[in-house]
């Protein structure tokens, strides 16, 4: 029988999982697509590589723009060793 303490920190925890938020779109570069999700201050990212990249505006365009300006300069770090 589980113990009551044990049982009320598991029902503490299961409350604070959220569900991961729904796409609202996507980025696709190249053959690529990243999903857009909006963060809880009502602006949108992008996951790309497991970095969070922040759109200047809730739109796709901007997040598409985001998305080719962290791309770029990652390839630019990488050719600079």
């Amino acid at each position: 029988m589980p113990r009551p303490a044990a049982l009320a920190a598991l029902i503490a925890l299961a409350a604070c999982v959220q569900p991961a938020p729904e796409p609202l779109g996507e980025v696709r570069i190249g053959a690529v697509s990243y999903p857009i999700t909006p963060n809880a201050t009502g602006t949108w990212r992008v996951v790309v590589d497991g970095r969070s990249v922040l759109c200047s505006k809730p739109t796709e365009e901007a997040c598409f723009w985001a998305v080719r300006h962290y791309l770029t300069s990652q390839e630019l770090l990488d050719d600079l060793g």
